[in-house]
């Protein structure tokens, strides 16, 4: 039970967590993917991609991309 008056944290990005309340957000089942640029990555182009309004675009990338571990369904 979450009690009379529970608190209800909203965060926009992962930028707005503390380490604290981030270690708590992250459960054990999930996974961290660490990306690493090169000097001759087009930093903008990753960025415009990753950040950008191209929301229609980053969609298909996470669907075509999508892994589902069958074991957990």
């Amino acid at each position: 039970s979450l009690g009379a008056n529970p608190e209800i944290t909203r965060f926009k990005g992962l930028g707005e967590i503390s380490p604290d309340e981030f270690k708590h957000f992250i459960g054990k089942d999930m996974r961290l993917d660490q990306i690493t640029l090169r000097k001759e990555d087009a930093v903008a182009d990753l960025l415009s991609f990753y950040m950008g309004r191209n929301t229609p675009e980053r969609q298909d990338f996470i669907v075509n991309n999508l892994v589902v571990d069958e074991d957990e369904l």
